[in-house]
């Protein structure tokens, strides 16, 4: 027996329901993936005055050897931050 043109399968068995599902299902398994990595690999703060001025000196020191011994042309702002 054929099926006649008005008879339709059920919408689960349709392949286009399943590809719509799929995209947005896709980015919250990727968007839960992203969150667990995030939550179990916390980032390392700087959380004491002593470390800060460790690695700020570090970075002046990197800063004047990259210069090769010239000197900043813009004066530095005290009010910008920096400690």
């Amino acid at each position: 027996m054929k099926q006649s043109a008005d008879q339709h399968k059920p919408w689960y068995r349709e392949p286009w329901p399943w590809v719509a599902i799929a995209i947005p299902a896709t980015a919250v398994l990727m968007g839960v993936t992203t969150l667990i990595i995030a939550i179990s690999n916390p980032d390392p703060l700087t959380v004491d005055e002593r470390t800060y001025q460790e690695l700020r000196s570090e970075l002046t020191a990197d800063q004047a050897q990259s210069a090769d011994g010239e000197a900043e042309d813009a004066p530095r702002d005290p009010s910008d931050g920096d400690h």
